[in-house]
This record gives structure tokens, C-alpha cells and sequence, in this order.
């Protein structure tokens, strides 16, 4: 997903014409709910990344957990998280999915741009409603200013023009200590963002070489609380550009992550497998569904009841993100769960097959 309401996907002939429209438009949808010019729908507000967060009483340590109790849900426990409005600011949003879905989310997604600095209040929040932090970093100013935006092209975060920005942001994520997953740059082997290397302005390469400098910097000021995603749209929808060569290796990613949405498919596996099968012939790395969906219409509770058995049948796959957007908020479609009544019982009957894992809160 991307920020703003309208398209930047290039339509197809034939039958992949409707594919790509639906695909643009969820791909359009997600940044700006989260950083189009402005803060997330309930977010009052960042902080300046270099004041990092106040620490605890010496008399009373506070406990954090270390990022490696995230890395793999114990025991059979899974991720079930959510993508909304106002998530994770408003505690009544939380609240009222896990009403609506009879499970409440242990994991919660949020877009930050960079024209933004690192939010230790969102983390708190989060972990205070018991669910683990996602953070979609998106290296540009915002859908506003269009898909290419030299600025951010790969060669300037590759070349140090951004170093300052990265390593301000890197210290607070340090500084606020409880460990974040960061998912940067998602959905790169499309054309319809600054940092995807076939929109025109990058070149084979950069991608993996920019992600490396990146990393590199938060290893540097020692941030090693993060929990890094390697993100790629599925392969439907996306441009014909190879995955492994997008991939900066093993040592730089933690989980592997994918935007995958249900736009005319019958199943769930019809919509992921063919991305996972790409995958599995370079990494073993967890996979976490990023982000996922269905569009409205007849077969939508029907694709929700096999999203679910899809999961249990892959223990590779640590859990899903689920895009609670509408159209009126800007997602280009309504891809929630409570769209209907068939969609939200498909989704409630399904979501208690699993179970998710516990997440510790601020002491």
C-alpha cells in the first residue's frame, strides 16, 4: 500500500487490467492513512527523534524484552495483527477489532514516511494494548509528492544524503529500547514508488546496496533492537523483476514479509503461493503476511474461510496483518473484515483456529 487516494499503477490489457486497478489502489491507500503530509488518523503527533525516551527509575528497572522473544511466536502461537485508523494511538480501536474478530490483535502496523521522526509513544502504546509494533518505514516525503521524487531515489540513500535522518532515528529507536520490527521499503518490485528500482529512475542493484547502508547505520549507533522485514508485493500485480536479486542477504533480514490481497482469486493459497514458493528458493526466514485483504463482493467470506486453514497448513508463516481500511478511508477499497456480516463471521470463525502469542507490556 501507498499514501493518497488515487492510483499510480499503470493498468495492463486483458485480464490484468482489473488486477492492477484493484492492486493500485490498495497500493495507494496504506501511507496515506498513515503519513500523507501529516500523522496517522489519532496520532497526535511525533516526537523529535533525538530526544529519545526518559529511562526508568533506578530504584525500579523497568523489564524489556529482548528482540529474539519475538523472532519466532513460541509453541505454536501465531501474529494476529491489524493495520487501522488510528492503531495503535486510540486504544478503543484494538478494542474494537477484537470485539468485531472475537480475538484481539497481538500485532499492530503503522506507516511512518520520512519527512517523520521515530514515534516512542505508538511503540508504547502498542506494547501497552499487548501487541507487537510494526513499523512500515517508507523512504519518501509522501504520495503528495509523487511516485519518483529524485530526492529519495536509491542512489541518495545509498551515496549518505539521508545519514542524518537515519542515524536521528536509529538513536531513538535505540533509546526507547523496546524492540520494533521495521519493514523498510515494502512492495519493492513494483514501479510505483521513489525507492522500487523499475520506476525510472533507479538501477538494478541499488535496492539491496541502499537497505545494507541502512542497516549498516543502525548497527553503528548500536540499535539492535530492531527485528528487520524484507517486504515484496506478490508477484501478481507486481513488475517481472526477479525477488533474489531485490534480497540483500540472510544477514540483514529477519523476517520475510508480502503485501497480498485478494482481488478475483477463489483461495487464499491461489494469492500466496506462488510469492512463497519464489521466496523459498533463497531464504528460509520467517514469513509474516505484511499486509492482506480481500475486495468486496460475492466470494470475499469465502476467500476469508480458506485464509485461515492456509495459515495452519505453514508453519513458516508467523502471522498476518490485516488492512482495516474502507474505501472512505482512503484504502481505494473496503479490504476489511467487518465489510459484511458473511465476511466478519468467515473471519471470526477462522481467526479462533489460532493462537496468538503473548506480548508483554510496560511494567
Amino acid at each position: 500500500m501507498a499514501e493518497g487516494g488515487r492510483p499510480v499503477r499503470t493498468r495492463r490489457r486483458g485480464a490484468r487490467r482489473l488486477v492492477l486497478a484493484v492492486i493500485a489502489a490498495v497500493a495507494v491507500g496504506a501511507g496515506a492513512l498513515a503519513c500523507g503530509g501529516g500523522t496517522p488518523s489519532g496520532n497526535p503527533g511525533t516526537k523529535d527523534a533525538e530526544h529519545g525516551v526518559a529511562l526508568p527509575s533506578a530504584t525500579t528497572p523497568e523489564f524489556v524484552p529482548d528482540r529474539s522473544r519475538f523472532l519466532h511466536p513460541p509453541g505454536g502461537t501465531t501474529y494476529v495483527g491489524v493495520a487501522a485508523p488510528g492503531a495503535p494511538w486510540k486504544s478503543a480501536v484494538l478494542s474494537g477489532i477484537a470485539e468485531d474478530a472475537g480475538v484481539r490483535p497481538n500485532m499492530v502496523e503503522y506507516f511512518v514516511n520520512w519527512a517523520k521522526d521515530f514515534d516512542e509513544g505508538a511503540v508504547r502504546s502498542a506494547y501497552s494494548q499487548h501487541a507487537f509494533p510494526v513499523i512500515t518505514w517508507e523512504p519518501w516525503a509522501g504520495a503528495g509528492k509523487g511516485t519518483k521524487q529524485p530526492s529519495y531515489a536509491l542512489s541518495t540513500i545509498i551515496d549518505g544524503h539521508h545519514d542524518a535522518y537515519i542515524t536521528a532515528f536509529a538513536k531513538a529507536v535505540k533509546a526507547n529500547r523496546w524492540p520494533v520490527a521495521i519493514r523498510f521499503g515494502h512492495e519493492m518490485n513494483g514501479h510505483w514508488y521513489p525507492w522500487a528500482e523499475r520506476n525510472g529512475v533507479n538501477k538494478p542493484g541499488q535496492f539491496a546496496a541502499a537497505w545494507k547502508h541502512v542497516h549498516a547505520i543502525f548497527d553503528k549507533v548500536g540499535a539492535r533492537n530492531v527485528i528487520w522485514v524484507w517486504a515484496p508485493n506478490t508477484l501478481r500485480g507486481a513488475d517481472p523483476v526477479s525477488l533474489k536479486s531485490l534480497y540483500p542477504g540472510d544477514a540483514y533480514v529477519d523476517w520475510i514479509g508480502m503485501s497480498a490481497y485478494d482481488v478475483s482469486e477463489p483461495t487464499a493459497g491461489d494469492v500466496l503461493d506462488p510469492t512463497l514458493r519464489a521466496v523459498r528458493k533463497f531464504t528460509r526466514r520467517p514469513l509474516l503476511i505484511t499486509e492482506t485483504g480481500s475486495q468486496p463482493g460475492a466470494g470475499k467470506a469465502r476467500w476469508i474461510t480458506t485464509f485461515f486453514p492456509w495459515l495452519r497448513k505453514h508453519p513458516d508463516v508467523i502471522g498476518f496483518v490485516w488492512f482495516q481500511y474502507t474505501r472512505e478511508q482512503g484504502a481505494g477499497a473496503d479490504w476489511t473484515f467487518t465489510s459484511g456480516k458473511a465476511a466478519r463471521n468467515a473471519y471470526r470463525t477462522g481467526v479462533r483456529l489460532l493462537k496468538p502469542a503473548p506480548i508483554p507490556a510496560p511494567s
